[in-house]
């Protein structure tokens, strides 16, 4: 299965993925509703549950995005708007909504969640800055290719905060 296949597999289960991101704001709104200072400890992990589950898809959407306009060159026009917006859509309403009722910095997990979407960018971004300049065979293979060099970069970062943080 290569990553065309499973874009094709979200833009043809269109109904599956507005249900999962559909369930995922009606709670978050929900949630929104009912959160409390009597009982917020109980439901900060749900809220934290809700906010990997929609950055997630969210965060790999806006790669799929930055890499078919800036390394591929193509328009954005002739993509799935299920497989390439909604994701980014549902995220960024997600988090504002729940932004609104306790900071997201307060949930478990979030710091490590961000700092993992900060990786993600540099990483992009030195592989953007790689193809741009020609600096290599391997970056102007296949989009697996592109995914190998972007993990490996993910790994080198890794390491690298870790020792800033130590």
């Amino acid at each position: 299965m290569t990553t065309q296949d499973l874009i094709n597999l979200f833009s043809g289960n269109q109904y599956y993925v507005l249900g999962y991101f559909g369930v995922i704001f009606i709670l978050s709104a929900l949630v929104t509703l009912t959160v409390n200072r009597e009982n917020i400890g109980n439901l900060k992990y749900l809220m934290s549950f809700l906010v990997y589950a929609v950055a997630i898809p969210g965060v790999l959407s806006v790669l799929l995005v930055l890499y078919k306009l800036l390394m591929l060159r193509e328009s954005l026009l002739d993509v799935s708007i299920i497989a390439y917006f909604v994701p980014i859509i549902a995220m960024v309403v997600t988090l504002l909504l729940l932004n609104r009722k306790i900071k997201l910095e307060k949930l478990p997990g979030f710091q490590r969640l961000s700092g993992l979407v900060v990786i993600i960018t540099i990483a992009f971004i030195i592989i953007f800055i790689l193809q741009r300049t020609y600096f290599g065979v391997l970056i102007l293979g296949s989009f697996v290719q592109v995914i190998l060099v972007f993990g490996v970069l993910m790994i080198v970062l890794r390491m690298a905060a870790k020792k800033l943080m130590k």
